[in-house]
């Protein structure tokens, strides 16, 4: 049931669309005989062609039976009207012929369009417009092969004037392709929302074509060059469809006026106002197709080029978010391996690679300023007692627990503690003199026995305690860091010799 409605309702719409066009045929053909020049109604220009071919490309084959009806019924009626009357089989033949060509001229048109053209939008690129002109321009050689050859045969035109009326005829279906098609099909294109802001602007330019229009093909002034540069700020201000349809206002007005004896093409032969007339309207038409093609063109490649910068700036961004992510990770990736090398694995503290790298690097420093280095470096008493007892694993813990109470209990983050091996740890204080470093050294002491780290296996105590040896030096280039490691060292061996869980300064 409701395919058959869709049925019904498509073959409608086909019916009302093919009326409609062949009325509007009829009417093409009835304007175009008000400006016939040769005998048996060869007109100057054939309206219907620029409508056909815009019907054919916009809705395809389902417009032809509107084509063939149109040109039946708009010829039938000037065909019954001549004298003396035509026969039966004459009126057939032309009929026929004509509508042979006037089907024929568009469907070939639209095919050589379609199947060559390298882009859907024709106006827009020269070679595409290029390929318009030369398709438009052959398809009217059928319908004037046809149309001329059948008033030949039925006598209606002599066959010694087949190449004027062959020519003319083909001007005529060919110019309409050139000026009228092309509006019609770039109507689609049009925004409404920029005529709204250019109103004065496009009503400015129509009023300037309407003037030069008037002066030249009424008046009769020669000023029919002021048409360009108005049809070539009009292309560049308003783009294709806004010139061509000027292009077509103005060619109106100029077959208009001709056809009443007015303006620039009227000389003393009617043919040769006629091939002037259709001259200018070619060349005007020409010009506005291929510069308004190439102003398109161009458009297209400046917003290509737009959106190509747009694109590789945003890829630019999108490298330099990426780049300066790597680089975040890189950096990230050099802290931990950094971290790796200068840090102790089990007490989290500097390392001996560390404490050479920094001992050189303040040693250096402070000897350009002249300014006091001292050096702890302690040990923790009868250690290897403890590991026998408590095993290893508690030895490790214990390491770890006086590396990072000493790390919170030096001030300055100037100060470093490092591991300098086993159970000894070393202690850098810049800028730091003897006094100082002995109180520093003792304010550890006591801050390790206050963890009160159980040890029943030490010979002076209950607890875990640590021996220290201070030295401190005022740097010079003459001498290197091992110096001061050495005095430190005989310090701390003092500290042992003098009875353990004490702070020894190094005295020369």
């Amino acid at each position: 049931m409701q395919g058959n409605w869709l049925l019904r309702k498509g073959a409608l719409s086909f019916t009302i669309l093919n009326l409609l066009i062949a009325i509007a045929y009829a009417i093409g053909v009835r304007l175009s005989h008000e400006f016939a020049t040769l005998p048996a109604t060869v007109a100057s220009v054939w309206f219907p062609s620029g409508m056909t071919l815009a019907l054919v490309y916009l809705l395809g084959d389902r417009v032809i039976l509107g084509i063939i009806c149109g040109s039946t019924l708009a010829l039938v009626p000037a065909l019954l009207k001549m004298q003396p009357p035509i026969s039966g089989f004459s009126l057939i033949l032309i009929l026929i012929a004509c509508a042979c060509g006037n089907v024929l001229q568009p469907v070939v048109a639209n095919y050589l369009i379609k199947k060559f053209a390298r882009h859907k939008d024709i106006f827009s690129h020269v070679s595409t417009v290029v390929l318009y002109i030369m398709a438009v321009v052959f398809a009217p050689t059928i319908s004037a092969l046809f149309g001329v050859t059948s008033l030949c045969i039925t006598g209606l035109i002599p066959w010694t004037s087949y190449g004027l009326s062959w020519m003319t005829w083909w001007l005529a279906s060919a110019l309409p392709h050139l000026i009228f098609t092309p509006t019609i099909l770039l109507w689609q294109n049009i925004s409404y929302k920029d005529i709204q802001h250019k109103v004065g602007e496009i009503g400015l330019g129509l009023s300037l074509f309407l003037c030069v229009s008037w002066i030249a093909f009424v008046s009769g002034y020669p000023l029919a060059y002021f048409f360009l540069p108005i049809l070539i700020w009009v292309v560049f201000r308003h783009g294709s469809f806004f010139a061509s349809l000027l292009v077509s206002i103005v060619s109106l007005i100029a077959i208009l006026a001709t056809a009443k004896n007015h303006g620039l093409y009227i000389p003393n032969e009617p043919n040769a106002s006629l091939l002037l007339l259709q001259s200018f309207m070619a060349v005007f038409s020409l010009t506005s197709l291929i510069l308004s093609a190439v102003i398109d063109e161009k458009n297209a490649a400046q917003l290509s080029l737009k959106q190509a910068m747009e694109n590789l700036e945003s890829q630019v961004m999108e490298r330099t978010m990426e780049l300066q992510h790597s680089e975040y990770l890189l950096k990230q990736a050099n802290l931990e391996l950094e971290k790796l090398v200068n840090v102790d694995g089990l007490t989290q503290v500097g390392n001996r690679r560390c404490f050479d790298e920094r001992m050189q690097i303040e040693w250096d420093r402070l000897c350009r300023d002249s300014q006091p280095l001292s050096l702890i470096l302690f040990d923790i008493d009868y250690f290897k007692h403890y590991n026998d007892c408590y095993g290893h694993q508690m030895g490790d813990d214990c390491l770890t627990a006086i590396a990072q109470t000493v790390k919170h209990a030096l001030a300055r983050p100037a100060d470093v503690i490092a591991r300098y091996g086993g159970e000894e740890f070393v202690v850098i204080l810049p800028n730091t003199n003897a006094k100082g470093a002995f109180m520093v050294a003792e304010k550890i002491r006591l801050e390790v026995t206050n963890l009160d780290i159980p040890h029943q296996k030490s010979d002076i105590s209950d607890i875990v305690t640590i021996s220290l040896g201070v030295a401190s030096v005022l740097p010079n280039s003459m001498q290197e860091p091992a110096i001061l490691i050495k005095q430190a060292d005989i310090a701390l061996y003092q500290a042992k010799q003098q009875g353990r869980n004490r702070s020894i300064v190094f005295l020369e």
